[in-house]
């Protein structure tokens, strides 16, 4: 209740701000709109830290990309939780893909790809469940980059990455995070 009171405020005065700089009504309305809009039922943190969006860039733009404050270890931790688990049924996959920095944008082909070791929907990453992605469990098999499985993620130190993230059933959803290392 709290923080629908506290969204309600908020678009109401950028609403006041944009019309006092001159902004019509209908342009605060679509602030207000592209604010209350969801682009993710997906909650993910790296390292512990959660991945979000800038407020200010969602409301002027309609999308903001999930970001990740702090710098992350080379070796990242990574979890996920639903912020509505009915939104998505049955699942029947999760599957991360970590992307590094290449020419102004990010290399089409992932450093590391990790996946279910089988298709039992109970061995897949569950909600909840911090995972070290330096050193995987059983459950999850992982690929370097150039396709041969490893153990495990190791990133390189000062670079930038970005995380998709992707739960499939009978509704899927994939997010985009990025982050950068140590």
């Amino acid at each position: 209740m709290m923080n629908k009171r506290m969204l309600g405020m908020a678009i109401l005065s950028i609403g006041f701000v944009g019309a006092g700089m001159g902004c019509s009504a209908s342009s605060a309305f679509n602030v207000g709109k592209n604010l209350m809009k969801k682009d993710s039922h997906l909650v993910v943190y790296v390292d512990g830290m959660p991945a979000e969006q800038n407020k200010l860039k969602k409301g002027a733009m309609g999308y903001a990309k999930f970001k990740v404050k702090g710098t992350c270890s080379t070796s990242p931790s990574f979890k996920f939780d639903f912020e509505d688990p009915t939104k998505f049924g049955r699942i029947t996959s999760t599957n991360m893909q970590i992307h590094q920095a290449f020419e102004a944008d990010y290399s089409h082909q992932p450093e590391f790809t990790i996946y279910p070791a089988t298709q039992d929907s109970e061995q897949l990453m569950k909600p909840g469940v911090v995972y070290n992605l330096g050193a995987l469990p059983g459950n999850m098999k992982c690929m370097n980059f150039e396709k041969q499985p490893v153990g495990g993620v190791t990133l390189k130190p000062g670079m930038d990455y970005m995380l998709v993230f992707t739960v499939a059933g009978d509704r899927s959803e994939s997010i985009q995070v990025l982050f950068s290392t140590k």
